[in-house]
């Protein structure tokens, strides 16, 4: 059995490795944010998730929980160049469409950080809340 936000992760990995945009710019899309810096692909793209905000009601539990895109990228300017990605990727996001999923709002973006000791990998994320329902029992 998978957790809704579970099969939302996966749907969205699936939406964005076939988009043939992202495939030109030759971005490689990962569930693990430790695969991506541990790979030496440039470009990543990591779907994964944060927090989730239930609220519980009578038969059903809203949810607001955070999905993030993680670009974790090879280059001097890694602002530039996860922009470059998620010039691409947010419009998807956006206008992502499941099975209980009452929408999408854009979150926050992350400053960059480097994944290692010289700098030669830099990581930034965008924040987006999924909002949808479950029944009471179920996550």
């Amino acid at each position: 059995m998978t957790t809704r936000r579970e099969s939302y992760v996966e749907a969205l990995m699936q939406l964005l490795s076939a988009d043939a945009q992202l495939q030109a710019l030759g971005v490689r899309v990962e569930r693990s944010i430790y695969d991506a810096v541990g790979s030496n692909e440039p470009l990543v793209l990591v779907v994964h998730r944060g927090r989730d905000v239930p609220t519980p009601d009578i038969g059903v539990t809203t949810r607001e929980c955070i999905f993030m895109l993680t670009a974790v990228v090879r280059d001097a300017a890694p602002d530039r160049a996860s922009d470059s990605i998620f010039e691409l990727a947010h419009p998807l996001v956006m206008n992502f469409d499941a099975a209980g999923l009452m929408g999408v709002l854009e979150g926050p973006t992350d400053e960059p950080r480097a994944a290692d000791a010289e700098g030669g990998i830099g990581v930034v994320t965008l924040q987006y809340i999924f909002q949808y329902q479950t029944p009471t029992d179920a996550l």
